[in-house]
């Protein structure tokens, strides 16, 4: 059946078919160079436009067409893994997600003491007691100098 539909078709065609299938079934993992040149927008770009070309021509390249926008996904996908932008898109959380679990850790219930501070008086403060009947008086020094020494020490 299958080379019934390849008839019509060239041998190269037949033969770009087989490759194609060979690498969508097997696990070809891609070099590292060719990987970093494909995970990027260029890249993708590139490879669907690629697989897009395969189309052109008379109908019976349909299949494959289909198989290189089949091995072009492969393609992509295999050089993300490769790189490991795959990884950081699936398994590395957001920053939002980070913000929502900070949060989730940053709530809790209003303790003991954060209620009691709430509800005390507020302290008042003033500059002093102009009116005051008491003088201040000085403690002893323990053989340290006063304040207003202005000699060696």
């Amino acid at each position: 059946m299958l080379y019934t539909m390849f008839k019509a078709q060239k041998g190269s065609q037949f033969l770009l078919a087989i490759v194609l299938i060979i690498y969508i079934v097997c696990d070809i993992k891609t070099p590292k160079d060719l990987a970093k040149l494909i995970d990027n927008l260029i890249g993708n770009v590139v490879v669907i436009v690629i697989a897009l070309c395969m189309f052109a021509g008379d109908g019976s390249s349909k299949i494959v067409g289909i198989l290189s926008l089949i091995a072009g996904y492969m393609l992509i996908k295999r050089s993300s893994e490769s790189t490991g932008t795959h990884g950081l898109r699936n398994f590395v959380p957001s920053e939002e997600k980070k913000a929502l679990e900070f949060t989730q850790y940053n709530d809790f219930p209003i303790t003991l003491e954060e209620e009691v501070v709430a509800k005390m008086a507020p302290l008042i403060k003033s500059d002093g007691v102009s009116n005051a009947e008491y003088k201040p008086v000085l403690d002893g020094l323990h053989d340290a100098a006063p304040i207003n020494y202005e000699g060696v020490i």
